[in-house]
């Protein structure tokens, strides 16, 4: 595979639900083989923007409705916090997102 891939995953407080969040994604990579290859960030959706800026970020998974539009693709997961199959659909996106970055 190609490069290493910068997801940040965001929340109001960027505390609670982005590190639940974070703690699906990281698990399905694992379950994918590609753990390694893969690095999950937290912040508040008042620091995205200047995250997304500095920090060569490739994909951006929210709960929350973003009101802005940015330079990588961003997936809102809500899905992952209402029941399993929900749940799959949003994880199921995010590693197809995922695989189509590490191809470039």
């Amino acid at each position: 595979m190609g490069k290493k891939v910068k997801i940040l995953c965001c929340c109001g407080a960027g505390i609670c639900t982005s590190n639940y969040l974070r703690e699906e994604i990281e698990d399905r990579l694992k379950e994918e083989g590609l753990s390694k290859d893969v690095v999950v960030n937290l912040c508040r959706v008042t620091d995205v923007e200047e995250t997304i800026t500095g920090g060569n970020i490739d994909l951006l998974v929210t709960t929350v409705e973003m009101k802005n539009d940015y330079p990588v693709p961003m997936i809102r997961a809500l899905g992952i916090m209402l029941d399993e199959a929900a749940a799959k659909k949003a994880l199921d996106e995010i590693m197809d997102n995922v695989r189509k970055i590490m191809a470039q």
